[in-house]
C-alpha cells in the first residue's frame, strides 16, 4: 500500500491529540499533534532536547502526558502498560541480554507470551534469515559487530508481530559505512512488512531517505508535518528550511498575489515564486525568498525564470560537486552543481545565474517556528 493510499484511510494505528508534556519548568511537548497511518514509515525528527523522544517514550508508555490523548488503532491506550500496547521499541543501545545468545535474546518476547516451543523456534529461524543473520543464532551479544547487535534489536522487535514498532535513534552508535548498510536494511524490513514504523532521529539523511512522512519538532511544537519531498522542497517555515538541508534566505517584500504565484522583491529584483500550501500571503508583507544551493543554474535565465548576476567569491571541488559561494553587493547564496558537467566557473568573475518559479519558495520572515 502506497503512502497516497494510506492517508485515505479515516483511521491511522497511532493518533495522537494535542499531547502535551512537563518537566518541571520545561514544557517538553506543547499541544502536539498527529497521525501515523497503518503500515506507514513516519519519522519524528528536531534537534537534540526537542521532545522528540519524549514523544516515542509517551507512545510506549514509557512517560505519560499531562494533557492530551494517544490511541492505536481508536484505543486510547493510557491505562495500558507497555507491555500491553505491542508496540516494542527498538532502543539506539541495544538492549541485548548479554548472556543470551542470539536466538534467546530475539525469542525472549515470545516465551514470554508463552508461544509453544516448535512455533518460537520456527519464527527465530525466519526472523533470523530476514535480517541476515542465519548461523549466528548461538553467538551472545559480545561477539557480534554493532551492525549486527542491531539486526538482533531490529529482530526482536519484528518476532512478535506487531503493528507498531517504536525505535529511538537506532543508528547513533554505528560508523557512517554501517549507517548506511543499516538504513538500506530499515527501509527494506519495512516495506516487506504492513507495520508502522515511528523512527526517531535528529539525521536529515535518515528521514528524507527512509521516511513516507515525517513530523518536524522544534522546542516542543511540531512546525511542519508531511512528505520529504513536500518538507525540503517546500517548507512551510523558517525553522523547516534551515533544518532539513541548507537554504538560500533572501530578505524580500510580497509584490503580489496570483493565485499560486506570489511575486516578490528581492535583492536580486522581482521575482515569481511558490509557497507551501496553505499559506496566505499580504501585499507588502516582509518575508524570504527560499532556494535551495542545487536549484541555482548557471547560464542566462529562460522564459520565466528568476535570474541574476553574482561574482563567484569562492569555488569548491566536492567530488561530484562543485560549491560556490556567490555574491552581489552584500547579498550573498550557495550553488551547488554537479561538477562533471559544470561550465567554467572561475573565482572573482561575475556569471549569470537563474532560479525557477517552482524552486523559489516564499516563508514567513519570522525565525520562531509556527505551529503547523
Amino acid at each position: 500500500m502506497n503512502p497516497e493510499e494510506r492517508r485515505d484511510m479515516p483511521d491511522g494505528a497511532i493518533q495522537v491529540d494535542s499531547v502535551t508534556k512537563r518537566f518541571g519548568d520545561v514544557t517538553a511537548l506543547n499541544e502536539v499533534s498527529f497521525t501515523v497511518d497503518p503500515g506507514e514509515l513516519f519519522f519524528l525528527l528536531g534537534p537534540s532536547g526537542c521532545g522528540k523522544t519524549t514523544m516515542l517514550r509517551i507512545l510506549a508508555g514509557l512517560e505519560t502526558p499531562d494533557s492530551g490523548t494517544v490511541s492505536f488503532d481508536g484505543t486510547d491506550v493510557a491505562t495500558l502498560s507497555p507491555y500491553q500496547r505491542g508496540a516494542p521499541m527498538v532502543f539506539q543501545n541495544y538492549a541485548l541480554w548479554p548472556h543470551l545468545n542470539v536466538r534467546d535474546n530475539i525469542g525472549f518476547g515470545l516465551v514470554e507470551r508463552r508461544l509453544p516451543r516448535r512455533e518460537i523456534h520456527a519464527r527465530v529461524d525466519d526472523i533470523l534469515a530476514r535480517v541476515g543473520l542465519e548461523g549466528y543464532g548461538l553467538r551472545l551479544p559480545g561477539q557480534l559487530s554493532g551492525g549486527q547487535q542491531q539486526r538482533v534489536v531490529l529482530a526482536r522487535a519484528l518476532v512478535v508481530n506487531p503493528s507498531i514498532v517504536l525505535l529511538d535513534e537506532p543508528l547513533s552508535n554505528l560508523d557512517a559505512k554501517l549507517r548506511a548498510d543499516m538504513r538500506a536494511e530499515i527501509g527494506r524490513l519495512h516495506r516487506e512488512t504492513d507495520i508502522a514504523f515511528v523512527y526517531v532521529t535528529h539525521d536529515q539523511v535518515e528521514s528524507l531517505s527512509l521516511a513516507d512522512r515525517m513530523a518536524v519538532i522544534s522546542s516542543g511544537k511540531l512546525v511542519g508535518i508531511g512528505t520529504p519531498s513536500e518538507l525540503y522542497h517546500r517548507p512551510p517555515n523558517r525553522f523547516c528550511a534551515d533544518f532539513l538541508g541548507r537554504a538560500n534566505l533572501l530578505p524580500a517584500t510580497v509584490n503580489a498575489v496570483d493565485g499560486d504565484i506570489i511575486r516578490i522583491q528581492t535583492p536580486f529584483g522581482d521575482w515569481r515564486a511558490c509557497s507551501a500550501p496553505g499559506q496566505t500571503w499580504s501585499v507588502g508583507e516582509s518575508v524570504l525568498g527560499m532556494i535551495r544551493p542545487e536549484s541555482v543554474t548557471p547560464g542566462a535565465a529562460t522564459e520565466g525564470a528568476n535570474s541574476f548576476s553574482a561574482v563567484a567569491e569562492n569555488v569548491q571541488l566536492a567530488g561530484a560537486t562543485l560549491e560556490i559561494e556567490l555574491r552581489q553587493g552584500e547579498t550573498r547564496c550557495h550553488a551547488t552543481i554537479l561538477s562533471r558537467y559544470a561550465p567554467p566557473v572561475a573565482a572573482g568573475q561575475s556569471h549569470d545565474w537563474h532560479v525557477s518559479a517552482d524552486n523559489t519558495v516564499v516563508i514567513k520572515e519570522s525565525g520562531e517556528p509556527v505551529q503547523a
